[in-house]
């Protein structure tokens, strides 16, 4: 009765509803996944600063220490400080200003200090002495971040973008030593007289806003979805059940016509 489920046709049907049950509950669990992400990401940003050291090692990845709110105490290191040309705020052209800081524990932290549309302005100036500065932790920035074109060649105290690679590169940071990622400056103690423009996390790094209601309904939109092609593949195999137990199934579509036996010859009697 049920041995056309095996023929081609059939395993096709199965094959297709396998899929689209499986696609759904991935596509399901990428939406909770989304919304735990950006949720989570949120909540790492609104808790306490606390010092770089206690979160972070020295070229170590910083993991869940990403987005955090810190702090790092030490001295800037003047002449190690670069310009990353091509950044844009409030619709003007400009360039982060990024400069190391060596803390108290020998960590080289990069600071994003803010953004300047020249670079001989004032606020591009170092401030001497030890400064207190406190804000977030931000991953390395990848090439993708980059807006020169490629095999661009920059001038001196420049870099394409805020990575260990690039601060060892151009501005001789060992990363052994350095941070893996930088620090977004909020705020800096003692003030200087002339800053960069202070950068806010959410446009330097923004989190993907998804509503928990919207993205929990799409969640269970998925599911749904799953649990429909369940549905269509019961009530397709249940027809076909129902078909050849009255007798009139394609004789194409399964080998059953073999199960009924020719009627066998009569002979004459002589």
């Amino acid at each position: 009765m049920y041995r056309f489920l095996l023929t081609p046709r059939w395993l096709l049907l199965h094959v297709v509803t396998v899929a689209a049950v499986a696609g759904c509950l991935l596509l399901g669990w990428w939406q909770a996944d989304v919304y735990q992400d950006s949720s989570g990401r949120h909540e790492q940003r609104d808790r306490e600063p606390v010092a770089v050291a206690e979160l972070a090692a020295p070229g170590a990845e910083l993991g869940d220490a990403a987005d955090r709110p810190a702090v790092a105490t030490g001295t800037y290191l003047a002449g190690q400080q670069q310009l990353v040309p091509g950044r844009v705020h409030d619709g003007t052209l400009g360039s982060f200003v990024v400069t190391p800081l060596r803390t108290d524990g020998g960590m080289v932290v990069p600071v994003l200090r803010g953004w300047v549309d020249d670079p001989g302005d004032a606020g591009v100036a170092v401030p001497s002495g030890e400064v207190t500065i406190t804000g977030y932790l931000l991953p390395p920035e990848t090439p993708d971040h980059a807006t020169v074109r490629t095999g661009q060649q920059l001038e001196d105290g420049r870099i394409a973008y805020i990575a260990p690679d690039q601060l060892a590169q151009r501005a001789g940071v060992s990363e052994a030593t350095a941070l893996h990622g930088y620090l977004l400056q909020r705020e800096e103690s003692p003030e200087p007289a002339a800053a960069p423009v202070p950068l806010d996390v959410d446009a330097v790094a923004p989190i993907r806003d998804v509503s928990p209601w919207q993205n929990l309904s799409y969640w269970a939109q998925w599911w749904v979805f799953a649990l429909a092609a369940v549905v269509f593949w019961v009530s397709i195999v249940r027809n076909g059940v129902r078909t050849r137990r009255r007798g009139d199934a394609p004789a194409d579509d399964d080998n059953e016509s073999d199960d009924v036996s020719a009627p066998a010859p009569s002979h004459a009697p002589s």
